[in-house]
């Protein structure tokens, strides 16, 4: 598989998983914490699955159309991305420790958080790695 393919496969995983965990979030006990909170189909909900998907598509529309510099620009995002998930994991993680709320009210948000940490390394991975990986594996095969 190329590597345009690869990284436009684990783009798009790493999308739905992003969004998915705001829906998630928003339907757990973690979307009555704060203000800024959204609910579940509320406008914030979907302004923020919007823009997720606009800071997505953008970088990986213009690396598809052949500027191969924004793999650069997207592992940028990537590396944030992973600081994001991995960082909501440990909230949540906390708030089901220092709170009323179970731990198995908010596991799903947290599995899906880990998954999409997973998914943007893995993401890495597809992205930059060497030429010489796949010509070796060519050989064996």
């Amino acid at each position: 598989m190329s590597r345009k393919n690869s990284v436009a496969i684990m783009t798009a995983i790493s999308a739905f998983l992003f969004c998915t965990v705001i829906v998630a979030a928003s339907l757990s006990p973690l979307a009555g914490t704060g203000g800024a909170a959204n609910q579940f189909n509320s406008v914030g909900m979907w302004s923020a699955v919007g823009m997720i998907l606009v800071l997505y598509f953008i970088p990986f529309l213009m690396y598809m159309l052949g500027v191969e510099a924004m793999r650069f620009v997207m592992a940028v995002l990537c590396g944030f991305g992973v600081l994001i998930h991995l960082s909501s994991a440990g909230f949540i993680l906390m708030f089901s420790l220092f709170s009323d709320h179970q731990l198995s009210e908010v596991i799903f948000v947290m599995g899906v958080s880990l998954a999409a940490a997973a998914a943007n390394v893995i993401w890495f991975v597809a992205a930059f790695r060497s030429t010489a990986e796949k010509t070796s594996a060519n050989h064996l095969t």
